[in-house]
């Protein structure tokens, strides 16, 4: 009982130094940073900006799907909770988020994890996880975030089923500090699995 009121203070401390509005304005930060794929043009509607937040929303709000993010952004209470996150930003449609992102290299938003990383070192938090003589335990877990058994890419690794079907898909690595007296983790940024040239996954 004591150890799991411990770490519920823990958990709390770490919220006050960074809340979400402070992880969004990280995130704000390093996406006024990026460079625009699109060429300039008069008749841009949504900003790089609105499309990347918008994108995150998706996450955010746990959609199974867009079409449930979009129903979600019709009701009030949708429209009322990304205001309060994000203040007064246009979310683009399902398929204009993924025309702008798919032209974004990911580690461009990187450099939101290394951010928090320095704060929470500079502020103390991470000594809280060291272990054995002041080391730090790094789990990886690998994760697939993409399967089509039509849609693939240069990218995509596959695997060949018995039936002769050919399924393609992306993975990744998720590296997450952890501690046995901790309940949060901090996670790190991820480590993308592509082909390599001369090998096939």
């Amino acid at each position: 009982m004591g150890k799991d009121n411990k770490g519920d203070r823990e958990e709390e401390k770490m919220q006050g130094i960074i809340s979400m509005a402070g992880l969004i304005a990280y995130l704000v930060a390093s996406i006024e940073k990026m460079k625009d794929p699109r060429q300039p043009s008069p008749n841009t509607t949504y900003s790089l900006k609105d499309a990347v937040l918008g994108g995150f929303s998706l996450f955010l709000m746990q959609c199974e799907s867009f079409l449930e993010h979009q129903r979600q952004l019709h009701s009030r209470n949708g429209r009322d909770n990304l205001q309060t996150l994000f203040g007064a930003i246009k979310i683009p449609s399902d398929n204009q988020i993924r025309n702008i992102l798919d032209k974004i290299k990911a580690n461009s938003l990187f450099v939101v994890f290394s951010d928090i990383y320095q704060l929470l070192k500079t502020r103390g938090i991470l000594t809280r996880y060291e272990v054995l003589d002041k080391q730090l335990l790094i789990p990886l877990d690998g994760t697939e975030y993409f399967s089509s058994q039509n849609i693939h890419c240069e990218q995509c690794s596959h695997r060949t089923h018995k039936n002769g079907t050919v399924t393609y898909f992306h993975s990744a690595i998720l590296p997450v500090i952890v501690s046995p007296q901790q309940k949060a983790v901090i996670s790190l940024d991820p480590e993308f699995i592509t082909p390599q040239d001369g090998h096939e996954k």
